[in-house]
């Protein structure tokens, strides 16, 4: 569940001097700590810090634990009373990292309201629950098996359970850590954006803290019934069919791969002996590499893919090429990617929240009528369901797989051939926001980055944020928004 320039794996600065922050945090509230801070992406003075929390809210005794955050001051006088705060993907990701990405997106909305992030538990700064799960970046072919090696998983559990109660990281306990900071730091409500899990995040925090909610922005929801990845292969081959008709809407991309079905197909039928050998460039030493590439990941990478616009408009080549014998750029991608945002991931978190709230409700059966015949087929839920046998799994309240009601304004936003959370998801989540307008980008994946007009979207999530309403909020300009011409030449 996971789009971005989202991932950003972004240390923090060193304390320098600067102004006091405007927020009104509470003199002496126990377990806070603040202290300027400069923020890559942030030209202006920041705040950083942490507040120790429960670990285990419930019994709120045992062990402590520090929540970080980073605050960047809006414009105006006086403390500011809202925050937008940025809730991000994964789940596993660390949204501090995130600061000057969102600081910038929301520039024209800062008057009055500051920009608050906080690591969810168990990320970045907050009890940070990582394990080596694939082995030394020198030896690229670790990165290129399960999902997330449930050998190696049985083996990080010990490690992990030494400084943490594992079944303790779930999302109700974190939506209550960032409701402790809004709290320490003095804001008395909060405008959500969510991206990917962080929409899960945000509609858990809806439910627990719904009268400090301003205003919403979910994009790609992930709902808390969503049983994640029961539908991936379902949802992946909506998206790549959607976005291969899309070639064949285009006359370039149409003469240059007329027989996009039968390229699926053939690039499929070469894995019939097992794995290809491929020659690669391993992201993490520059040097040439040769691994083995099997159906599940050359699947995979397909699926990454498709999770960006400007990605996208490669895969008909790809499968293509692939198609013809050459995976080199399958290949090229899945590295990339497995190195790239896997280990910018919790993985601890990940498997806490999944363990918990979805692989034990995803249905084996229904999985395997809905991956038949398809590119994914049920690779990912095979892999989940194994790594997490291993995981210790935190009970799950039954009503929180219940649709979240709340009559907080709410715009959601879906990409039209995303292929995690596809719009149905933001449908479903809309039936029960009673203030929400659902908004699908046309051509639109798990993001909007290299779409024609994309800045759009921005400029709609701006306007709903200064008037905290979806009445009268215009849309139009998303009618605008366009793929860009597909990639046909030579790699």
């Amino acid at each position: 569940m996971r789009m971005k320039p989202l991932l950003l794996a972004v240390l923090l600065a060193a304390a320098v001097t600067a102004p006091a922050s405007r927020s009104a945090a509470q003199a002496g509230a126990p377990g806070l700590t603040v202290e300027p801070c400069t923020l890559p992406g942030v030209s202006g003075p920041a705040r950083c810090g942490t507040l120790e929390v429960w670990e285990n809210r419930t019994t709120r005794s045992g062990r402590r634990i520090p929540v970080r955050f980073v605050v960047v001051p809006g414009t105006g006088t006086g403390p500011a009373r809202e925050a937008i705060t940025y809730l991000d993907g994964g789940p596993g990701s660390a949204a501090t990292g995130a600061a000057g990405w969102i600081a910038g997106m929301f520039a024209p909305s800062l008057e009055g309201r500051d920009v608050l992030l906080v690591d969810q538990r168990g990320t970045g700064g907050s009890n940070l629950l990582q394990c080596d799960l694939f082995g030394p970046r020198e030896e690229p072919q670790g990165y290129l098996g399960a999902f997330l090696p449930a050998d190696r998983v049985r083996a990080c559990v010990p490690e992990l359970q030494r400084r943490a109660d594992l079944a303790q990281y779930t999302s109700d306990p974190a939506a209550d850590d960032l409701d402790e900071v809004r709290a320490a730091l003095g804001y008395e409500r909060l405008d959500l954006y969510g991206g990917s899990y962080g929409t899960r995040a945000a509609l858990v925090y809806m439910r627990r803290h719904p009268q400090r909610v301003r205003s919403a922005i979910l994009l790609g929801v992930v709902p808390t019934d969503a049983a994640v990845p029961l539908h991936f292969a379902r949802d992946t081959e909506r998206a790549l069919w959607g976005v291969l008709g899309e070639c064949q809407a285009q006359a370039a991309c149409r003469a240059a791969f007329p027989r996009l079905r039968d390229d699926v197909r053939r690039s499929l039928q070469r894995f019939a002996a097992g794995p290809v050998s491929v020659e690669v460039v391993n992201p993490g030493t520059g040097k040439p590499a040769r691994v083995s590439l099997s159906r599940d990941l050359y699947a995979e990478a397909v699926r990454y893919m498709l999770y960006s616009p400007a990605a996208a408009g490669q895969v008909p080549r790809v499968v293509h090429l692939a198609a013809e014998g050459d995976f080199a750029p399958a290949a090229q991608f899945a590295l990339d990617r497995r190195m790239n945002v896997l280990d910018a991931t919790s993985h601890g978190t990940y498997l806490a929240v999944t363990c918990a709230e979805d692989v034990p409700f995803a249905d084996s059966a229904a999985a395997e009528r809905e991956a038949r015949g398809t590119l994914l087929g049920t690779y990912r839920l095979r892999d989940q369901r194994a790594a997490c046998a291993g995981w210790p799994r935190a009970p799950i309240d039954p009503a929180f797989r219940g649709p979240v009601a709340s009559d907080a304004p709410t715009l959601i936003l879906s990409g039209e051939w995303d292929p995690a959370t596809p719009p149905v998801y933001g449908d479903q989540a809309a039936r029960h926001l009673r203030n929400s307008l659902h908004v699908v980008v046309p051509s639109g994946a798990h993001g909007f980055g290299g779409l024609e007009n994309a800045e759009c979207v921005q400029e709609v999530m701006n306007a709903f944020v200064r008037a905290g309403s979806v009445a009268g909020l215009d849309t139009s300009c998303v009618g605008t928004i366009r793929r860009r011409p597909f990639q046909t030449g030579a790699r």
